[in-house]
């Protein structure tokens, strides 16, 4: 008995999918794709559509269902039921795995977003791994593309970030499976009517529309505002991404032959020719940088404008250094560069500390102490050892840790988020020395980058009821505990 007829949308979507696939080079024939299906509309025209195109493409598919533990254990159980019967009608296998996200969250000092990202992309890895797939699919839509760009460029990208998702590209965190996102040419509208006209009402995730989550504040009020401006906004934020992506690509060929030209390389530096270096536009000098630390390591660190000016810095000196992310340093003679790694002793990382509030608090070499400080205070200070904090927002259970990955501020006196790499690279905190700074922690994240930087949010302001002075100081941490 054949297989009932497909609705002329759906086959149309499965051809146009089919198109991009192989326009994009994305996919080749006879793989093993691990499927993230969460329920919605995307991933549920994602599980369709893939199935649709299996036979001629001779895929073999598996399905992955994450549960993050944000929604009631009715409605979680509910979202699996479903994908469970949607890839039991396909006659495909599915493997199950749940998180506690907003505990992870918490713990590591990370956003819910963030955290639910690290969880959810290590158990896809993970769970690649078990059945033997070697690209990991996502159900990310144009509009999500649209989203992406819309981000990076509010948090100051340059072209890399510009060109968004790519339909094919390398596991976000170290090694891993391949990432496909076949759906980068249907827009979540299309996904949505796409499992309309199979007949599936596909679950809808309420977490979408929480306002905490920065990307969906951006989905929900800042793209619907803009259409008023452009009603296009979406497609024309799509073609600045390709047209990105093409640009970016010829600079990264541009990278690749200035580094055969200029560098001496082997398994523990790499010799760079300073003077033909410095004649290369910064765009090419940031990516021969990026270029010359993925020989060194992996995965590569990421270097950032920040670095190269902080590169440009040191070459305006006959001699200078300059401490890198990864542990890397970059020292500038009067006729090279050299890229190598540190071998400074690196710091060891704090253990989570609470913080005695009032009291003294010991930690590492540190020695923390905090005391109230009587209303009205004067915020304006120049010691770096010295913060004045919001004691409501500092909250009950305050600590001390080290860095983290991923960690974000809002430092002091500026509008957005910053990363906290970033912050110390800024402030030429040694590489070596990072991961040993105290960072003091409350309920909104990380207040004092002790010594760098307050946080925005635990600032003394006009609605502080309650402050805590902190004076930080170095000790012979052995000889203050006896």
């Amino acid at each position: 008995m054949s297989a009932p007829k497909l609705p002329a949308f759906v086959r149309e979507r499965d051809r146009r999918v089919l198109h991009f696939l192989r326009e994009q080079g994305a996919l080749a024939g006879g793989e093993h794709l691990l499927l993230a299906v969460s329920g919605g509309p995307d991933s549920t025209a994602l599980l369709h559509t893939l199935a649709h195109l299996r036979e001629g493409l001779q895929l073999r598919l598996t399905v992955a269902h994450f549960d993050h533990q944000l929604r009631s254990r009715a409605e979680a159980q509910a979202d699996l039921e479903f994908v469970l019967a949607q890839a039991e009608a396909l006659r495909i296998e599915v493997l199950p795995g749940s998180g506690a996200v907003r505990e992870a969250a918490k713990a590591q000092g990370l956003s819910l977003e963030d955290a639910a990202r690290r969880m959810r992309y290590r158990f896809l890895a993970e769970s690649a791994a078990e059945a033997g797939a070697s690209i990991v699919a996502t159900g990310h839509t144009h509009s999500d593309q649209a989203e992406t760009v819309l981000l990076h460029l509010l948090r100051g990208s340059g072209l890399g970030g510009l060109r968004g998702m790519a339909a094919r590209s390398d596991w976000p965190f170290g090694e891993g499976p391949a990432l496909l996102r076949p759906l980068l040419c249907l827009s979540r509208e299309e996904t949505a009517r796409y499992c309309q006209e199979l007949g599936i009402e596909a679950r809808q995730d309420p977490t979408n529309l929480l306002p905490d989550a920065t990307r969906n504040r951006l989905r929900n009020q800042l793209l619907p505002e803009l259409r008023h401006y452009n009603p296009r906004i979406d497609e024309a934020l799509v073609r600045l991404a390709n047209a990105a992506a093409a640009d970016d690509a010829v600079l990264e060929s541009l990278a690749s032959e200035a580094l055969q030209e200029l560098a001496a390389i082997d398994n523990e530096s790499v010799s760079i020719l300073r003077e033909r270096f410095a004649a290369l536009a910064p765009a090419l000098q940031v990516r021969l940088l990026r270029l010359a630390a993925e020989r060194l390591l992996q995965p590569a660190p990421q270097l950032e404008a920040v670095h190269l000016e902080a590169a440009q810095d040191a070459l305006r000196s006959p001699r200078g250094s300059v401490s890198l992310p990864g542990g890397l340093q970059l020292d500038v003679t009067p006729e090279r560069l050299l890229l190598r790694l540190d071998e400074a002793p690196v710091a060891q990382p704090l253990p989570e500390t609470p913080l005695a509030v009032p009291g003294i608090t010991i930690v590492g070499d540190w020695r923390l102490e905090a005391e109230a400080a009587p209303l009205p205070v004067d915020p304006a200070q120049a010691d770096p050892l010295l913060a004045l904090l919001d004691a409501d927002v500092l909250g009950p259970h305050p600590y001390v840790r080290s860095r983290r990955p991923g960690d974000r501020l809002q430092p002091l006196g500026m509008q957005g988020e910053k990363k906290l790499q970033d912050l110390l690279v800024d402030a030429h905190v040694p590489a070596s020395e990072r991961d040993a700074l105290p960072l003091v922690c409350g309920e909104r994240g990380i207040a004092w980058v002790v010594g760098v930087r307050i946080a925005q949010p635990a600032a003394i302001g006009p609605r502080t009821q309650r402050a805590v002075r902190l004076r930080a100081s170095r000790v012979d941490s052995t000889r203050e505990r006896d």
